[in-house]
């Protein structure tokens, strides 16, 4: 039950993260510009920055939605079907080395951003959410993982 728990507010605060503003930059005290995590994904869409695009939607948007529907697996499959609850299990752990690519994507955002000298950058709600989620969706993970262990057979030295 906490678990769940766990899952569906870790799920709120990611909607409010992506959707809320992180970040408005000031260019030469005349210019602001507020961007949200998706807004910011849609302004690079408008400049026809594909590559920028498929790596910050990839690893901000999709990588946490699979996360969140593999954890919600592990949740719901019943305990006496183990075959599938450990395929589930794994696929946490395989997509779960990727999950902090998004805080990554975000840190390297506002270093850039920051070390521009003739911008300055204030952070708004939407980061604090993003970064919440972040910290509640590795606790469940842990949570989730931490009753199976998913480290490779060593082979016997005869």
């Amino acid at each position: 039950m906490f678990d769940r728990v766990f899952l569906g507010i870790s799920i709120v605060l990611f909607c409010l993260g992506i959707t809320l503003p992180m970040f408005t930059l000031q260019k030469f005290f005349v210019v602001n510009d507020t961007f949200s995590l998706l807004g910011g994904v849609f302004e690079l869409l408008k400049v026809k920055e594909y590559f920028l695009v498929a790596v910050v939607f990839g690893f901000s948007v999709l990588t946490p939605i699979l996360k969140f529907v593999l954890s919600w697996l592990v949740l719901s499959i019943d305990e006496f079907d183990q075959k599938k609850r450990l395929f589930a299990v794994r696929k946490l752990a395989t997509i779960c080395k990727w999950s902090m690519a998004d805080v990554f994507i975000i840190a390297i955002l506002a270093a850039t951003i920051k070390l521009g000298g003739l911008a300055t950058v204030k952070v708004h709600i939407g980061l604090l959410f993003f970064g919440c989620y972040v910290v509640l969706s590795m606790m469940l993970t842990h949570r989730l993982l931490k009753a199976y262990a998913l480290q490779p057979k060593v082979a016997d030295a005869n």
